[in-house]
């Protein structure tokens, strides 16, 4: 067992511990950076400088990617629901299994803490992935679990090449943007809660005052516009004098206007309509 390595390993272990339990998604994040930065010296021997140069700089490139969309202070997520101490112990326990089994039934080719470290990644990248509700919690889960598959595959198949970690580091980096347009567009497109963050989100809504003070579930008495209403009157008779069928519906009536007499129709007072015009005699 090399010292080192297995140094280098329990830091690997424990940045991903962080970034799976933290509910603050800028120190999730950086739980992740670090696992991202200390998975390449897990190797016997080292990588190239060129190797592990690039390796760097794709872990930095695939953390400040995400960093641009949770650097909000608001930017909180559930976290995981066993709790960074369960989270640790299951952590622990695979990184047994896997360095207990290294080589899987073959000569390891790699260093043993490597395998542990992997098989200790995965496991962690468990829960995220399957009950995870937010897109950055999802994208934790990923980043772990081709972190510990590319470290299992270390330890089986010794030191990756240059040009392997180039094609990693690409990868890495492809993932980080991918997370951040997902969150941004999710917290543009106005989603909170459980769309982009699980159960706070950058995005907030304000709350008016009686409706803070209102219990929650219920509804205001009036929530729609009172429609007109027409009196009825009913009568005062007895009951028995009265029909109970019939409900007289009693509104006010306006007389009719006089209407002013025509000339032309109604004949001058004291003349006879039968007389013709004193025209027509002569």
């Amino acid at each position: 067992m090399n010292p080192a390595l297995l140094a280098a390993a329990v830091i690997v272990l424990a940045g991903a511990v962080v970034g799976v339990s933290a509910r603050d998604a800028r120190i999730a994040l950086g739980g992740l950076a670090v696992t991202l930065f200390v998975a390449p010296f897990l190797a016997d021997p080292l990588p190239s400088a060129v190797a592990l140069g690039t390796r760097l700089v794709a872990a930095a490139l695939a953390a400040y990617l995400p960093w641009i969309a949770v650097r909000d202070p608001g930017s909180i997520t559930r976290g995981s629901l066993l709790g960074a101490p369960v989270e640790a112990i299951v952590g622990l326990a695979a990184f047994v299994i896997g360095y207990g089994t290294a080589g899987l039934g073959a000569p390891a080719v790699g260093p043993a803490e490597a395998q542990g470290a992997g098989v200790a990644l995965i496991a962690l990248a468990v829960g995220p992935l399957v009950f995870g509700r937010d897109v950055f919690r999802l994208g934790s889960g990923a980043v772990l679990l081709l972190g510990g598959v590319l470290l299992v595959r270390t330890s089986l198949g010794g030191t990756p090449s240059g040009l392997e970690s180039v094609v990693t580091g690409t990868l890495f980096i492809a993932l980080g943007g991918s997370i951040a347009f997902l969150v941004v567009s999710a917290s543009t497109a106005g989603a909170h809660g459980g769309e982009v963050f699980a159960e706070a989100g950058p995005v907030t809504t304000r709350v008016a005052p009686q409706a803070a003070r209102r219990p929650p579930g219920r509804v205001p008495a009036r929530t729609a516009p009172r429609m007109p209403t027409i009196a009825i009157r009913r009568s005062r008779r007895p009951a028995a004098e009265r029909d109970e069928s019939i409900e007289q519906l009693v509104l006010p009536v306006e007389p009719d206007p006089p209407v002013a007499p025509d000339p032309a129709l109604d004949p001058a007072p004291g003349v006879s309509p039968a007389d013709p015009p004193e025209s027509d005699r002569t």
